[in-house]
């Protein structure tokens, strides 16, 4: 293949790409589903801000995002901390000059019996998963509506929906942070901005190693997950996806016809 070939090729994947010219802000995204998000959202064009409080994870993604031909800017924070997230957004702004996508992942996970449940892992998720959210998108989410464009999309978990035993602290928080995406999505209606709640279930993750013994193979992968916000986050504005709930086929229910007479 000549190099003009390869150039046109390159020119031509560059015009098809659905996000180029915004910018995306990620939080967890140094690992696991943040990563993998991040890559996917830059191979749509999207210029990307990693935020965590592992500085080493988010640098090496940027530089993953970076040979990718995309823009990446990592920032050290940590979601607890309502200065660290305005200084990121600050940051992103400076930049960038505009966000206009914003994808809550940052999630820590505890699983314990309720008499078993420690205080601080209680406080600890609920300033993550819930308030931690809620902060992120208090910063960004104002921006979006002046400027009458935005999307956010929050990766809640399957046990925002369903709950299971060892789940107390986790999925309140999820419970609650479900609720928050539908919120947004309601007060963004009048500016044009959207929020999408996404509910994986059991994604082959080091968070889902710490916690659960499983047979990896039947595990999404972080990329599944990516690649459910890529669609969401680009599809036309006739297109509204309020929520969307990928699982392994291993945790599809089951129909049951136990109730049916025979022959039904």
């Amino acid at each position: 293949m000549s190099v003009t070939t390869r150039k046109s090729q390159l020119l031509r994947k560059q015009e098809n790409m659905k996000l180029k010219g915004k910018t995306a802000v990620i939080t967890g995204a140094g690992r696991g589903i943040g990563r993998a998000i991040a890559l996917e959202l830059a191979k749509e064009g999207a210029n990307i801000v990693l935020a965590a409080p592992e500085l080493d994870q988010i640098e090496t993604v940027a530089a993953e995002i970076r040979e990718l031909g995309r823009e990446a800017l990592p920032v050290q924070t940590d979601i607890q901390h309502k200065s660290q997230i305005e200084a990121m957004a600050r940051a992103a702004f400076d930049r960038f000059g505009s966000v206009e996508i914003l994808v809550n992942n940052g999630g820590v996970a505890i699983h314990n019996a309720i008499p078993n449940i420690k205080e601080e892992d209680w406080d600890w998720m609920m300033a993550i998963n819930l308030k931690g959210t809620f902060l992120c998108t208090q910063a960004f989410f104002q921006h979006m509506c002046d400027r009458r464009q935005g999307h956010i999309v929050n990766i809640v978990s399957r046990a925002g929906k369903i709950a299971s035993a060892k789940f107390g602290a986790y999925a309140a928080s999820k419970f609650g942070t479900l609720g928050f995406t539908q919120t947004t999505d309601a007060e963004g209606i009048p500016y044009n901005v959207k929020a999408t709640a996404l509910c994986p279930g059991a994604v082959d993750t080091q968070q889902r190693s710490e916690n659960h013994v499983d047979d990896h193979s039947k595990l999404l992968l972080p990329e599944d997950v990516a690649e459910y916000v890529a669609f969401i986050v680009t599809r036309p504005d006739r297109v509204y996806i309020g929520e969307a709930s990928p699982i392994p086929q291993f945790m599809k229910p089951m129909p049951s016809a136990n109730n049916l007479k025979a022959g039904v």
